[in-house]
């Protein structure tokens, strides 16, 4: 029991020392509920029955730190799509919402050519039948983004729309306007909301930019909807119905 306690109060210690360090983003929440159960197990009368758990996240983290860490490429890689997200993200919102026009080139561009063409595999190619289109996608979409804690799928959507214009300036927002598509435009305002408000929240995002966008935002959900609480949950303004 001593034994079990020692270890956990020695693990508080690490975690607490490696989350101040500048991780992903995803890494960085395992390190803070790693700390927050293994308190909870310290300060509990009964600190045995927290043991499976506590091993768990302590290899899911070491398991976590392999992929992130597991060589300078690697990390080097991961970190650099992670930045060339943030920037995309950036400076696609103030294309939406600031109406400052965006062209996509480079390696964001053939990122965005190589998501488009994962939905075309999917029809066309056998189940398993891994190409190298189907590693960069692995390694340098679906990872810096789930290492982000972004949603991925929305980011996504906003990549596959670039390929389609072949990285031309083009707005995400008016055609779901033209369209009355107001579900849709509904969960892309709520999504851009939360993707604007995490970046700027871990300094990948200037408050003044950040500002201009969540501005832009309000001004489109204003005008289109009387209250918007979340994707699914929305009045139309009275001249929309």
């Amino acid at each position: 029991m001593a034994n079990t306690r020692e270890v956990a109060l020695f693990r508080i210690v690490y975690f607490s020392f490696l989350s101040r360090q500048n991780h992903t983003p995803l890494l960085q929440e395992e390190f803070h509920r790693a700390i927050i159960l293994h308190v909870q197990a310290v300060e509990s009368p009964d600190i045995s029955s927290f043991i499976p758990d506590l091993d768990a996240i302590h290899a899911q983290i070491e398991e976590h730190w392999a992929r992130v860490y597991g060589d300078i490429s690697t990390t080097a890689s991961l970190l650099w799509d992670i930045n060339l997200y943030e920037q995309f993200l950036q400076s696609k919102l103030l294309e939406d919402y600031a109406n400052e026009p965006f062209e996509v080139i480079g390696r964001t561009l053939r990122l965005a050519e190589c998501t488009a063409k994962q939905d075309t595999r999917r029809f066309a190619e056998p189940m398993g039948d891994n190409t190298s289109s189907d590693k960069e996608y692995q390694d340098h979409v679906v990872f810096p983004l789930e290492e982000s804690i972004l949603d991925r799928g929305h980011i996504e959507n906003k990549l596959r729309a670039v390929a389609a214009r072949q990285g031309r300036p083009g707005s995400d927002i008016q055609p779901l306007i033209d369209a009355c598509d107001w579900a849709k435009l509904a969960a892309v305002l709520t999504n851009d909301r939360d993707i604007i408000l995490k970046l700027t929240q871990r300094s990948a995002c200037p408050a003044e930019i950040s500002k201009k966008i969540l501005a832009g935002i309000n001004r489109v959900q204003n005008k289109y909807f009387a209250s918007l609480s979340s994707p699914s949950t929305f009045t139309l303004a009275p001249a929309r119905h």
